[in-house]
């Protein structure tokens, strides 16, 4: 008999395990996103602050997630996998509460399995299960808060309902959008008060429950008024059409499929739900009597599902929150109308198949092709990434910043952008640009503060942002007082290095050209001698020009090159020389490092020519030569 019993469980274990699998085994192979370094960030601080940051910055989300996060990060550490892998437990878990709330509703043992090993490996779920946020754990909590409703009604225990509503405010605590699940739980049991009054004593219970989850929510609500009735929105506002075909879209693929299948995947999401309804509504007709009839799990799913679904369309429509993963709590009743509908009807299977059974075979085969693609997307094709880049940028600016006393360099971004900061750990101090949203004033004491903080090197990363820096405020306010010296491209990000050197710190020189212009100071950065220079980094020159200008009646560039022992250049810069450069205190010059330097020494040579001559040619220096040595370097490979 024991055997038996776990025989039948078997299959539920095996799709446990694939779920696990699936949301560990990749956990901490793509980067964190902005939102997933914010929750990092956030949930650093102490409890109290995160309460009290929650209130004053109007963060759009409660505060269990992030209790949470703080308490594991504390224990497991704050790598990418340590924080997503609460997000994956939570996934895992809402696949077990799945089958088991399918069970409680009376499905068919075959649909709640079918619909654990859907949800197993939906992408929309997958996706949430490998996010440091909380939507995996809403999942998670509204459907044991559903599951523990319905047994509940069924068994009329008063240990069930204090579990409910435990777990119904943790899950409001956990998102505000919850409460749309518990609205449809409500209307729910107000009907089933009125068609059924045998059931009223269980649901004057769930009344009680729900007015002590009332009672311990309402000082967070009074404090948090401001926040649900002044957010302003980070999604969009697209219309209702547009919202219900990337709704069901993405409760059916996620968003890992080209945009242009999105109408035939929300297609297949109707047909795929219309036929589960119907199969429970024929059930209802078929054993009206049951303890708990058919026509209550139609109806309770129906409400599950749609609900939530225009409650977040319907408020999307008065400001731009309309987001696709506010859905989560909406893919368990899909799922389970899904596997209700793919599975037939019990009473009527025979051993041969009939034209239904082929159709709901072949609707499962397309589903499960569908979502095994978009998995496949998701995973990797780095076109449907959640994000890219980060660690190459982070990389990059360590490279760009060597060289220099880190007291000199500053990392800017036009945009506060967390997960940067996540990347980066190295010992030089960032800053924003504007400080704040269109700051230009701002933006103009930050660099005068750099100043005279003595910072002499800045590495700028923008990004596209509009609602913080939409007309180049960053770049601007740098200009003013530093030089753009080169631009380095890393993934998505153009990176600007900008320098500045005052005058009294150029070595003295007498550099003189045969042209009359000449050199009357230097300074590398690196500091010449042997110093290092690194791959994928700069050399920096500072010069001091002097000389007539009519000496520049004829074009003139200015070439610095870095060539190795044989003499062969491996980078360069060539730049024209300018009246400007002649009058101004100090002119300064970049050249960017390949990454493929070998490790050896090398040579920073500087010379001019003329580039409309035939030729080229080099401008002889006073002592005959066609270029000047200004500093030894060697390169070093990490």
């Amino acid at each position: 008999m024991r055997n038996r019993n776990f025989s039948r469980f078997l299959p539920l274990l095996a799709i446990l395990a694939v779920a696990f699998a699936l949301r560990v085994s990749t956990l901490g192979l793509q980067e964190l996103r902005g939102d997933e370094a914010f929750g990092y960030f956030f949930s650093q601080q102490s409890y109290s602050q995160i309460v009290t940051e929650t209130l004053r910055l109007g963060e759009p989300h409660p505060v269990a997630s992030y209790f949470l996060q703080k308490l594991w990060s504390g224990i497991a550490g704050d790598s990418e996998f340590a924080l997503r892998f609460v997000s994956a437990w939570f996934g895992t878990l809402a696949v077990a509460l799945l089958y088991r709330l399918g069970r409680s509703l009376a499905l068919p043992r075959s649909a709640a399995a079918l619909a654990a090993l859907l949800l197993a490996i939906s992408p929309y779920a997958v996706w949430h299960s490998q996010d440091a946020r909380m939507y995996s754990m809403s999942l998670a909590l509204t459907i044991a808060s559903m599951w523990l409703l319905v047994e509940g009604l069924q068994k009329e225990r008063w240990t069930l309902w204090v579990a409910y509503g435990a777990v119904s405010l943790l899950a409001l605590y956990t998102h505000y959008f919850a409460a749309f699940v518990l609205a449809a739980q409500g209307v729910f049991v107000v009907g089933m008060m009125i068609a059924a009054p045998r059931k009223r004593a269980a649901c004057l219970r769930w009344l009680v429950a729900m007015a002590a989850i009332a009672l311990l929510y309402l000082p967070w609500l009074v404090f948090a008024s401001s926040i649900l009735s002044g957010y302003k929105g980070a999604g969009d506002s697209p219309g209702i059409v547009a919202m219900v075909v990337r709704s069901l879209s993405a409760l059916t693929v996620a968003v890992s499929v080209p945009s242009s299948q999105h109408v035939a995947m929300a297609l297949l999401a109707i047909v795929l739900v219309a036929v589960g309804a119907v199969t429970l509504a024929r059930r209802s007709s078929a054993s009206p009597s049951e303890p708990w009839s058919p026509r209550w799990t139609l109806a309770l799913l129906l409400l599950y599902l749609l609900l939530p679904l225009a409650a977040s369309w319907i408020s999307a429509l008065r400001r731009p929150i309309f987001d696709e993963r506010y859905l989560i709590t909406a893919s368990a009743p899909f799922l389970l109308l899904v596997a209700a509908g793919l599975s037939g009807d019990p009473a009527r299977t025979t051993r041969r198949l009939t034209p239904g059974g082929v159709a709901r075979l072949a609707m499962l085969a397309l589903l499960l092709a569908a979502m095994l693609l978009s998995l496949q997307n998701y995973l990797t094709n780095p076109a449907y990434s959640k994000s890219r880049g980060w660690r190459s940028l982070a990389v990059a600016l360590d490279r760009l910043a060597q060289g220099m006393p880190a007291a000199q360099v500053r990392l800017v971004q036009n945009y506060p952008d967390p997960t940067l900061w996540y990347y980066y750990r190295g010992p030089v101090a960032h800053t924003v640009l504007p400080p704040a949203p269109q700051d230009s004033t701002g933006a103009g004491s930050e660099v005068e503060r750099m100043l005279a903080e003595g910072v002499s090197r800045v590495v700028l990363v923008e990004q596209p942002s509009p609602a913080w820096d939409d007309d180049g405020i960053a770049a601007s306010a740098l200009a003013q007082d530093f030089t753009a010296l080169a631009q380095v491209d890393v993934g998505q990000w153009p990176l600007t290095v900008y320098g500045r050197a005052e005058p009294a710190a150029l070595t003295p020189a007498s550099i003189a050209f045969a042209n009359g212009l000449g050199v009357t100071g230097y300074l590398v950065e690196p500091a010449g001698g042997r110093e290092s220079i690194t791959p994928g980094g700069v050399v920096v020159v500072h010069l001091g020009w002097q000389g007539p200008p009519e000496a520049l009646a004829s074009p003139t560039k200015v070439f610095l090159h870095l060539t190795n022992e044989a003499g062969q250049p491996i980078a360069q810069r060539d730049q024209l020389l300018t009246s400007a450069d002649l009058s101004a205190p100090v002119t300064s010059y970049a050249i960017v490092v390949p990454d493929s330097i070998a490790s050896g020494s090398y040579r920073l040579l500087l010379g001019l020519y003329n580039p409309d001559i035939p030729g080229a040619p080099r401008v002889q220096t006073s002592d005959g030569l066609d270029a000047v040595l200004l500093a030894e370097v060697e390169a070093s490979r990490p």
